[in-house]
């Protein structure tokens, strides 16, 4: 038997397991799941096909059932990232390296098992591609992906100072005209195909259960933008309204304190990012205005879910950061050669950010204040988010995994693990994390009837644990195996240094 036909029987062996029976009993375990108020000790959960049938203690019929021994471990339900880009891979730039079509095509083939590796067992991509939503879709392990359709952009907003020429339509074809304000109605557009009624229309026709929107200054823009059009509240108003007639969550990309206190006017239900950007304050400022503050704690108490994505900013940090790629957790999420990259060619961005951003840090500030800089600006990110958790925020988990700007700390998975780590730095407790991954952001997209929780009925989306979640986030990464619509992985064969094994 060849090398590669070895590796292969060996993946297959390890990876989908215990079809045999009728039913599969996970036994001796400890459940913990966000409607139990104290963890179920000496469980057995049964599952048949894709479904959680039965949970109990004692004793248990095992009459034609695959029986998986816990061994005590932590038996709790698969977690949901919301807030995914799939078509983007993490630091890689055409410009810098003549490999990139192979690179990129072997990074998206290990996409999948990567956020399976670290649990994520449903992503929620919130500008899909068709492309890169069906290449996942069809991969033969990857995790539930539910999507918000295309981000819905304005006919003339920030959004469409990227098409560089190409005709919005082509590009956008569920692009909104902001009739309040007058905006711009292009050459030949049919106005009527483009208001909050028909485009949520749009979203809904090509699988979207919910609506992304933008409110981006582009305060970071070296010498300022080009002119172009924010959202009025009217408009978003309207679609809000659109959207809440099919039960459609909107979500709002806002980074600074007028895009957070527009999405309180306007009844947008999530924010995309929390509020980084402080305007007329210094780069290094520890704290945000009063003002800031002010608006912070009124998001805070609104209900309004915020995703604090400390991901985007720590993408960027990571330039200036030699730790992130010395993680040994690369190892199992992306390809060698890849790795290989980042280490090397790739290491061109950062030479490119400082040519295009350096003068935005501050003038008086040169190439080594960056590293202190940017490790601050995250720090006082996590201070805000520990004190609008305090005010009682509803935090959902997202990663914005993969970032598409410069930097490279936005692997599959592995982002998740770094921000559930970047939520602790925050003092956000370990229960509200747990409930954010699991229930939290179920019941914000509507999913909450079919996962988040491990009750009867549900699907059997689960992970087993060496250690309690609700102890320490390390936790998250002791994951032993991984069940996935009651099929059973094993951690290993999700890893990319498995895969790596199995080609030679």
């Amino acid at each position: 038997m060849t090398c590669r036909l070895y590796g292969i029987f060996l993946l297959l062996a390890s990876s989908v397991a215990f079809s045999a029976g009728s039913s599969t009993i996970i036994t001796n375990a400890t459940v913990l799941s966000a409607e139990r108020l104290t963890p179920l000790s000496n469980a057995w959960v049964r599952i048949e096909q894709d479904r959680i049938s039965e949970i109990g203690t004692g004793p248990v019929d095992t009459t034609g059932s695959t029986l998986v021994d816990a061994e005590g471990g932590y038996l709790v339900p698969g977690l949901i990232d919301s807030h995914v880009h799939l078509y983007h891979a993490t630091g890689l730039k055409r410009r810098y390296t003549k490999d990139y079509d192979a690179l990129y095509k072997a990074y998206m083939e290990q996409q999948p098992r990567s956020f399976l590796y670290f649990g994520f067992t449903t992503v929620i991509e919130l500008n899909a591609d068709t492309v890169s939503n069906a290449r996942f879709d069809a991969s033969p392990v990857h995790p539930n992906l539910f999507h918000c359709g295309q981000g819905v952009i304005l006919s003339d907003g920030f959004m469409a100072l990227e098409l560089e020429g190409e005709p919005i339509e082509q590009v956008y074809p569920g692009y909104l005209i902001d009739h309040h304000a007058g905006g711009l109605i292009p050459p030949g557009a049919d106005s009527k195909m483009h208001t909050p009624q028909a485009v949520v229309e749009y979203v809904r026709e090509h699988g979207g259960r919910c609506v992304k929107l933008y409110y981006e200054e582009a305060l970071w823009w070296p010498g300022g933008a080009p002119d172009f059009r924010l959202p009025s509240v009217e408009i978003v108003r309207d679609v809000v309204a659109a959207a809440h007639a099919y039960n459609m969550p909107v979500i709002l990309h806002a980074t600074t304190p007028n895009g957070h206190r527009f999405a309180l006017e306007a009844g947008v239900d999530i924010l995309a990012h929390g509020m980084w950007e402080w305007p007329d304050q210094p780069f290094d400022a520890p704290e945000p205005s009063s003002e800031s503050a002010d608006i912070a704690r009124q998001v805070a108490r609104s209900g309004k879910g915020l995703q604090p994505t400390f991901s985007t900013i720590r993408n960027t940090a990571s330039l200036f950061d030699p730790t992130v790629l010395s993680d040994p957790e690369w190892a199992h999420v992306v390809p060698p050669a890849y790795m290989t990259y980042l280490r090397t060619e790739g290491q061109r961005q950062r030479e490119d950010f400082i040519a295009r951003f350096g003068s935005e840090l501050g003038k008086d500030k040169t190439v080594e204040d960056f590293p202190s800089l940017l490790s601050g600006y995250v720090s006082r990110y996590e201070r805000l988010i520990g004190r609008m958790d305090a005010d009682g925020a509803r935090l959902l988990f997202g990663t914005d995994t993969a970032v598409g700007g410069f930097g490279w700390a936005s692997p599959p998975g592995l982002a998740g693990y770094w921000e559930m780590q970047a939520w602790r730095r925050a003092g956000v407790p370990l229960r509200t994390l747990f409930e954010s991954l699991t229930i939290g952001n179920a019941r914000a997209f509507g999913l909450d009837k079919e996962i988040g929780t491990i009750e009867t009925g549900k699907r059997a989306d689960l992970l087993l644990l060496e250690a309690n979640p609700l102890e320490d986030v390390s936790a998250y990464n002791s994951i032993t195996r991984v069940i996935l619509g009651g099929k059973i992985f094993t951690r290993a064969s999700l890893s990319a240094g498995e895969r790596s094994v199995i080609r030679k």
